[in-house]
């Protein structure tokens, strides 16, 4: 798992690569805590990510609640089908802002 950091006046695009799995879950969770240090408009770009486990919905979850008790923003993007599968399954889709 990889993450890059772009800023685009107040907001943050975080383009991942990778797997969000168990294994990657707290070097994910370290990421995305310090984007959100630096900006409460947060996009992440998962145009490279080709597995999402529980560990890294945990993460996801955890942001969208820390973003929505600053009023801030979680986008997520470019989420391939077989990824979303993942979020309608559990519902999570109506969580989180998907574009």
């Amino acid at each position: 798992m990889d993450v890059t950091k772009t800023k685009t006046g107040d907001k943050l695009i975080l383009g991942i690569s990778g797997k969000l799995s168990a294994a990657t879950a707290e070097a994910f969770d370290a990421e995305v805590q310090e984007a959100i240090a630096e900006s409460n408009h947060i996009e992440m770009d998962f145009t490279e990510v080709n597995y999402v486990a529980s560990a890294g919905l945990r993460v996801l979850i955890a942001a969208q609640k820390k973003l929505n008790a600053c009023n801030g923003v979680l986008a997520l993007r470019n989420i391939r089908e077989d990824i979303l599968e993942v979020f309608e399954i559990t519902g999570l889709d109506e969580v989180f802002d998907i574009q």
